[in-house]
């Protein structure tokens, strides 16, 4: 009875070992997050401006209007910056009230455990997209986060971008179930493949 109460003891401190072994490595995985986030969009900002390629731009959070002058509002949580990989066919840019077809993956900024993001989400079931084989995600536009709402607003059919949202445009201080921590910059790399005009375009189906 003894020697099984040991066992039993000593099972318990191992458990007890392994898990806050598991908790100080998933702490350490996201300290100082919000000033890692903030470096980082800081960081994307100053690429972006520089504009080295020709391929960035910035757009302003699309319920924040158009700034007289950029200038005056040099505030970076106001706006995401994207690099466009790829320009799309189409001229209709979506409204806030329509709907969309649009392939994505998303991700948050690099850490210990993954040096490429944690990919928290896509449209596809496997790491890469097959366009011939997986369906893009059925969407409405203004059912998305401020930050990916503003880039689909801003993007025509065909349009490949990857598009960087500082928290504020994302979740803010709310950290998810889907394992994205609280004042996480979004990392999305996505196509817009369709897009449906509100109360017109009401087939919706992809094949």
């Amino acid at each position: 009875m003894n020697n099984r109460h040991s066992l039993y003891l000593l099972l318990s401190l191992l458990f007890l070992a392994l898990t806050s072994c598991q908790e100080k490595n998933e702490a350490s995985e996201y300290d100082n997050w919000q000033q890692r986030n903030d470096a980082y969009i800081d960081s994307i900002a100053r690429v972006c401006r520089a504009n080295a390629d020709g391929r960035w731009v910035s757009f302003r959070a699309f319920d924040l209007g158009t700034p007289i002058d950029d200038a005056i509002d040099a505030n970076l949580s106001h706006y995401i910056y994207v690099h466009k990989e790829s320009d799309g066919t189409g001229s209709y840019k979506p409204l806030y009230t329509d709907s969309v077809r649009v392939h994505y993956s998303g991700r948050i900024i690099p850490s210990e455990s993954y040096p490429q993001g944690y990919n928290f989400n896509r449209s596809y079931y496997g790491y890469t997209l097959d366009e011939a084989t997986d369906v893009p995600a059925l969407l409405g536009v203004g059912g998305t986060v401020k930050g990916f709402c503003t880039a689909l607003m801003q993007m025509v059919e065909g349009d490949t971008w990857r598009v960087y949202i500082p928290y504020e445009l994302g979740y803010g201080g709310t950290a998810q179930s889907s394992g994205i921590p609280a004042y996480s910059t979004l990392i999305f790399d996505m196509k817009l493949a369709r897009v449906y005009k509100y109360k017109v375009d009401t087939n919706t189906k992809w094949w």
